[in-house]
């Protein structure tokens, strides 16, 4: 439960980054964003496993983590392994500190991609949470 809020309150403050980013900007800027939009959506439908690419190294080794972080999860699930859920505690603290340090770093393209991908990996973990519950 304490990493599904975690990750709720990680993907609420880049909610929050980058609709801070918005309210900054002029008319032209928003006209490019809605245009980086369109690319973006591109690019992430054309990844082979769902990860979108970014233009900051240390973003994209972060989204990179997380989707490692997943698939442990993921796997602790699928076989009950309560073993395993300490150490997954651990590296999702670590993803934690990891996201308020790319936080600062995401350009203003790279905030919706990244918020998108975490919204959905954060509906994905919710499924996986109420799998174990079962």
């Amino acid at each position: 439960m304490k990493k599904v809020f975690l990750t709720c309150a990680v993907i609420a403050a880049l909610v929050i980054l980058s609709c801070k980013d918005k309210s900054t900007t002029s008319s032209d800027s928003e006209t490019r964003t809605e245009t980086s939009s369109k690319e973006t959506t591109t690019e992430t439908s054309s990844s082979e496993n769902g990860v979108p690419s970014f233009g900051d190294a240390d973003v994209q080794a972060y989204v990179e983590s997380y989707e490692s972080y997943l698939e442990d999860y993921k796997k602790a699930v699928e076989s009950k392994d309560m073993a395993a859920f300490p150490n997954l505690a651990t590296k999702g603290q670590d993803l934690a500190t990891k996201a308020q340090e790319v936080s600062g770093k995401v350009s203003g393209a790279d905030a919706e991609k990244l918020t998108a991908y975490m919204m959905k990996k954060a509906e994905e973990l919710q499924e996986l949470s109420k799998k174990m519950m079962e």
